[in-house]
């Protein structure tokens, strides 16, 4: 039985393993083995096979790979500082239940997320075991991390988990979707949204009608159609809120001429009206006189596109009680081209501006005298 130590020491080892002189030489029984600075790629079999191993020194070669514990049963120190061990395995301490010692310092460490399972590991046992950490463990690649210690590096398990980071994201963006739309729902935001962008389209169309031409023919800024069922809100919130920023408003109660038939007061307030403003609810749709006052806005205005039409959706109108006869109301009733009048009071402040900017325009003096023709 050999109870000495075995030195082998082949500094010109080319082939990067042990030669072939020193294989079969070796004693069965050897405890202690000094392999330093030999150049060696990979451990040799003659080595792995070694049960009785228990001190082993692979410093200053090239080995990329820690040994493992499988059939070197009795190892207990381990240096192997100085190699090309990159990524070292894991799963080290748990191969080598028996290790007291291990130098693996000075390596050419590449932090990427397969290292953490390693620093992990040293984590778990004694400082003692692990000498020189963590000043001799240093990350050589990437270039970002280069020079930084071990103990020092840190990646998420998101960035390392690319199935966990897609759980991640998609259970964030479903969160947040459903906050968002909470939120729309409890502030009415698309209710808010769609206002704005129809005071951005007035205004914007607005900009595209020569003042002159309007002044010319115009005498109202808008004609209102109304149901009588509905003359309360007219007359209590529509009217006061438009005539005290001087819109001056043609109703029929008061501006149709005397003398002359309805349907030629009708025609005559819309032609001389910039806007013509339904007031759309169930009680709308049933009444004769506002069918025809839509029958005569659409021959008159309808072909000229819909600019010079607002509808005020009062109350929600069942879409198949609108008769047929109302197909263009159908057609804009689909588009959503309307100003819905919010139930809640803190809305009623921009449904106002809204509908102001939409008919608001200066008219010429001369119109101020049309009053008194129409009364």
């Amino acid at each position: 039985m050999y109870q000495a130590f075995s030195y082998v020491r082949r500094n010109e080892n080319k082939k990067g393993s042990l030669g072939t002189s020193a294989k079969g030489c070796l004693p069965p029984r050897i405890k202690v083995l000094d392999l330093h600075n030999n150049r060696i790629r990979s451990i040799p079999k003659d080595v792995t096979s070694l049960e009785a191993l228990q001190e082993l020194n692979l410093a200053v070669n090239s080995l990329a790979h820690l040994p493992g514990c499988d059939t070197l049963s009795s190892l207990s120190v381990l240096t192997i500082d100085y190699n090309a061990i990159s990524l070292p395995s894991a799963h080290f301490f748990q191969s080598c239940q028996k290790i007291q010692s291990i130098k693996a310092g000075s390596n050419p460490f590449h932090c990427t997320c397969e290292l953490r399972e390693f620093i992990q590991s040293i984590d778990q046992v004694s400082s003692e075991v692990v000498e020189g950490w963590p000043d001799s463990y240093k990350c050589d690649y990437p270039e970002s991390y280069k020079g930084t210690l071990l103990k020092d590096f840190h990646m998420s398990p998101l960035s390392c988990n690319p199935a966990l980071l897609i759980v991640t994201i998609g259970v964030t963006g479903l969160v947040f979707a459903v906050i968002v739309t909470a939120l729309c729902i409890y502030f009415d935001l698309p209710w808010y949204l769609r206002m704005m962008y129809q005071w951005t389209q007035t205004r914007r169309r607005a900009r595209n009608i020569p003042l002159d031409e309007v002044q010319r023919t115009i005498h109202f800024h808008a004609f209102i159609s109304y149901s009588g069922q509905d003359s309360a809100w007219v007359k209590k919130e529509l009217l006061p809120n438009l005539e005290k920023e001087d819109i001056r408003i043609c109703l029929h109660e008061r501006n149709f001429v005397p003398g002359k038939s309805i349907v030629e007061n009708i025609i005559n307030c819309i032609e001389k009206s910039y806007k013509s403003i339904f007031v759309l609810s169930p009680n709308f749709i049933q009444s004769e006189w506002c069918h025809y006052e839509l029958y005569f806005a659409h021959h008159n205005l309808f072909h000229e596109g819909s600019n010079n039409l607002i509808l005020i959706l009062l109350e929600p109108i069942p879409k198949y009680s609108i008769p047929k006869s109302y197909h263009k109301l159908r057609t804009l009733m689909a588009q959503r081209t309307y100003l819905e009048w919010p139930k809640e009071k803190s809305k009623h402040g921009l449904f106002w501006a809204n509908l102001r900017a939409s008919i608001h325009i200066k008219l010429m003096k001369q119109a101020k005298e049309i009053d008194h023709t129409y009364i």
